[in-house]
């Protein structure tokens, strides 16, 4: 890979960061009813000294879309799009701006799939580019920055917000508007954006990587959030409509209430991968109680246990590995790893 600081100038000319646009609020202006991308033309902030100097960008549009609108499908469309780019040899880093509300589902996704010596960095906007203190110019920077910093590539693919960077199997949106809303509960952020500077604190241990082999989603996987009372019906009706497998966001350690067991039972038997994680933010689900609806009942009933990986993000793990062909056998192995 070459260095952006090259004495050749032609080969530093000829590499730069591509900046992938998805959509999402960095692209929003504002309409009669609200903010909209009105006509999937808005510019991207690069402008005015976003760009450091030194870094060539290239700007490849993906799609230019809301992030409630970009589906699990068109989020494997965007990966393997990514691994389209980091193979072409063009670029030292890819940017990929996209909506708030999925963006971690999407990073996570390139996370778990992507096997690329080229740095993979999402970034976003908290407000659109007419509100006042704008944050998109900054994190495009800050992504940018990051993107071209070699050690980068080490940390699987990152996200990059409010000059903080995170590793995509941990971050989270925490605040539906505040500028600092995306956090890694727990274990905080990997390193910082100072200005000119890319500041790394540490490695993430924890990834979950998919075996090589085309990406492929499976559609056919259910979530269901677990409350007081709440469940069991859902999970019924997952395994009686047909899912492949279902995630279930359980209470505390991996317990459910004893009809929600039942439930898992009534899934398990039908051949449902029922996989089993906490609602917590930090934390792994275990078979420590052993009550009718604790983790070790459940556990026995086949559910399995992932770690403490978040809910939505596992959903998206089961639907690439059903869909890369992995088996049930498969699926256990790599998550009792967690």
């Amino acid at each position: 890979m070459t260095d952006f600081n090259t004495s050749d100038g032609r080969e530093a000319a000829r590499k730069g960061i591509a900046i992938v646009s998805t959509g999402g609020t960095i692209e929003m202006l504002p309409g009669l009813g609200g903010l909209d991308i009105a006509d999937g033309q808005n510019p991207l902030p690069i402008e005015g000294g976003v760009v450091p100097a030194g870094i060539m960008v290239e700007h490849v549009k993906f799609c230019s879309l809301p992030s409630p609108a970009i589906t699990p499908t068109l989020m494997g469309e965007l990966s393997l799009r990514l691994e389209e780019l980091s193979q072409s040899g063009r670029f030292n880093g890819i940017v990929v701006t996209h909506g708030t509300d999925t963006l971690e589902e999407s990073a996570f996704l390139a996370d778990i799939y992507l096997k690329t010596e080229v740095p993979v960095v999402f970034t976003a906007a908290m407000r659109s580019p007419t509100e006042l203190g704008v944050d998109g110019p900054r994190n495009v920077r800050g992504a940018i920055l990051a993107a071209s910093s070699y050690e980068i590539h080490n940390l699987g693919v990152t996200v990059v917000l409010n000059d903080e960077i995170h590793a995509a199997g941990r971050v989270t949106k925490t605040y539906t508007s505040n500028v600092s809303s995306f956090a890694s509960p727990g274990y905080g952020p990997l390193g910082f954006v100072d200005q000119d500077r890319v500041l790394l604190h540490r490695k993430p241990l924890w990834r979950v990587q998919l075996p090589p082999g085309k990406l492929s989603m499976h559609k056919d996987v259910g979530l269901v959030k677990i409350a007081a009372g709440l469940g069991a019906r859902e999970i019924r009706h997952s395994a009686d409509c047909g899912d492949r497998a279902v995630v279930v966001e359980a209470l505390g350690r991996g317990n459910v209430p004893p009809e929600v067991s039942s439930a898992i039972e009534y899934a398990v038997e039908r051949g449902v991968i029922v996989c089993v994680t906490s609602r917590c933010y930090v934390g792994r689900v275990l078979g420590v109680y052993n009550y009718t609806g604790g983790g070790a009942d459940i556990e026995r009933k086949g559910a399995i246990l992932a770690g403490d990986m978040q809910g939505h993000k596992l959903r998206l793990l089961l639907m690439a590995a059903l869909g890369m062909g992995l088996r049930e056998n498969d699926i256990r192995t790599m998550l009792e790893r967690l």
